[in-house]
């Protein structure tokens, strides 16, 4: 980010410098504080008011207004801090409200065998690309190692250790690095997938994306993963919206971590020792994180009420019959 001008140049990095300090990456808010930054200098406000948000928001396209005073929102509650005449955006300011999400998908055991079907069937398109190949082992790894998207995205070949089992993950959320072990089975697929990747793109180095895209060499796109992944859906038989609804990509990462919690609750772990394993695998600053990701399923449901019956049953007796 090139250095911040204007009157209120220096209450804007800092407040960039605070969510930097707080873990976040700030790589694109920050372009757009720069952007808030110039506009700022040249109507020569020293000071966050109503009018001079009001003003930038209009500026920016419609669909970019939500972002932008959700941003400026931020910042006016840090600025605040320090000058209690900032003007600090209420929620639904202007009428803009953030578009709900799509609700999340945790896939159930018999939905993910039908999903491992359909990306060892995914076509070859376009003619000359290895589209079944490269996605179908990209989303079968997103669903065993519950990945994000732009993690599995910028693999390299070093990353990806199938000896000893392991992705080591360079610059995940927070920009954390992490390694993450895999299973002997999603192991030996992948090794599978490097042979016949390696013989159809001959000459292939080290520092070349794992999962590839058009070109054979640079990282696959995120947008072209998730309309593999619609196509994967559609093969399944399994309905879903237009784009922008579920299911989504990320909906792997939540069954994924789903699905572990429940194979432990089958082998009667203690969860309260095995979440901190679970938060440090996905990449969470702490476990609250990762609490975000377990959903009662129906599946769960099932296996928290058979645990707490077997621990607790012998407590509960029947009432009176009529």
């Amino acid at each position: 980010m090139s250095k911040l001008i204007g009157p209120m140049g220096e209450q804007i990095a800092k407040f960039i410098a605070h969510k930097r300090a707080l873990g976040y990456r700030y790589d694109a808010e920050s372009r757009e504080l720069e952007s808030f930054a110039r506009f700022v200098g040249k109507q020569g406000s020293t000071r966050l008011t109503e009018p001079l948000v009001r003003e930038f928001v209009l500026s920016r396209k419609p669909k970019a207004r939500s972002n932008m005073v959700c941003l400026l929102r931020q910042l006016g509650r840090f600025l605040s801090a320090e000058d209690a005449a900032t003007f600090v955006a209420p929620r639904r300011y202007m009428g803009v409200t953030r578009a709900s999400k799509p609700a999340i998908r945790v896939f159930t055991r018999a939905e993910i065998l039908l999903l491992l079907r359909a990306f060892s069937s995914l076509p070859d398109a376009p003619p000359g690309f290895h589209r079944a190949l490269v996605y179908g082992a990209a989303l079968r790894t997103l669903l065993f190692t519950g990945l994000r998207r732009g993690e599995l995205c910028a693999l390299r070949e070093f990353d990806v250790d199938l000896d000893a089992a392991v992705l080591s993950i360079r610059k995940g959320k927070f920009g954390k690095p992490r390694t993450v072990p895999i299973s002997k089975d999603l192991a030996a697929r992948l090794r599978a997938y490097r042979k016949e990747l390696n013989a159809r793109i001959p000459g292939r180095s080290a520092a070349d994306a794992f999962f590839p895209g058009m070109d054979g060499r640079e990282p696959c796109r995120g947008h072209v993963l998730y309309t593999a992944f619609r196509a994967a859906l559609t093969l399944a038989g399994m309905e879903h919206g237009g784009r922008g609804e579920g299911p989504r990509l990320h909906d792997l990462r939540h069954t994924f971590a789903v699905m572990r919690l429940l194979s432990w609750y089958e082998q009667d772990a203690s969860t309260h020792a095995k979440l901190p394993l679970l938060s440090a695998y996905l990449g969470h600053i702490g476990v609250e994180t990762s609490q975000t990701y377990l959903h009662m399923t129906v599946e769960m449901a099932g296996e928290v009420t058979r645990r707490y019956a077997s621990r607790f049953g012998h407590m509960v007796t029947e009432g009176p019959t009529a």
